[in-house]
């Protein structure tokens, strides 16, 4: 962290304060007796350490983010927020990442699903996700989750890697589209585990594909580089 600039370093803390802060707030409100609650953390932490890497070297997805849906639909932001914690504690046990770089991702998660929340509960205050209201106000909180994600790690890149936001991939719509639709799955998986839990296995079965598609973007990324190599070879072989 001695290498980044001031203004990042006041930025990645400044993430990190807000996002501790509401965990810690929110602690206290989350429901320790809930059975459900440690399997689900069990596999947020796994899913969260099969990361795919996504359009940049300095950018992944996860299918993390459908035990994330999953969650906040049935049991609301204090146990998404627990979960979110426990996997990347987890991940930076598993991939040995910066201490800054972690605490930042988390504290990114925790602002997002929080203000989420925000939204969702807002545009529907009777929390009735069956309904058509609950159906918008679900998909302006997924929507509010992956824009503010993306947005918060699109600044701290541009601060400390001098990538615009385009150059940062963030913003493009497959990414955005993916993750959207990920989280999304999760969501939609918990309204139908309500009334059948057995049916709800069958949104599962995607993810397996889902995961693979989820590469799609690295690997657009590799053929043009490999495009642009072979471009200045040839060039190269011509100017000899």
């Amino acid at each position: 962290m001695k290498d980044l600039s001031s203004t990042t370093k006041v930025y990645i803390l400044g993430i990190i304060f807000i996002g501790f802060g509401l965990m810690a707030w929110m602690t206290p409100k989350l429901d320790w007796s809930n059975a459900w609650l440690y399997p689900l953390t069990a596999l947020g932490a796994v899913a969260q350490t099969l990361k795919v890497e996504g359009p940049t070297n300095r950018t992944n997805y996860s299918i993390a983010w459908f035990v994330y849906g999953f969650v906040f639909v049935l049991f609301g932001i204090p146990a998404t927020v627990f979960v979110i914690l426990v996997s990347h504690l987890v991940e930076w046990l598993w991939h040995k990442y910066p201490w800054y770089i972690q605490t930042f991702n988390i504290g990114n998660h925790v602002i997002a699903v929080y203000l989420a929340g925000l939204a969702f509960t807002s545009l529907n205050p009777d929390s009735q996700a069956l309904n058509l209201s609950g159906a918008l106000a679900l998909a302006a909180a997924n929507l509010t989750f992956v824009f503010l994600n993306h947005f918060l790690l699109a600044v701290v890149i541009k601060l400390a890697r001098s990538q615009s936001f385009a150059e940062s991939g963030l913003f493009e719509f497959l990414t955005l589209f993916l993750d959207f639709t990920v989280l999304s799955m999760g969501a939609v998986t918990a309204l139908i585990w309500q009334s059948n839990p057995f049916a709800s296995l069958l949104n599962i079965l995607p993810l397996y594909l889902l995961y693979h598609a989820l590469r799609v973007p690295a690997l657009m990324r590799q053929v043009s580089d490999l495009k642009k190599n072979s471009t200045k070879q040839g060039q190269a072989a011509i100017g000899d």
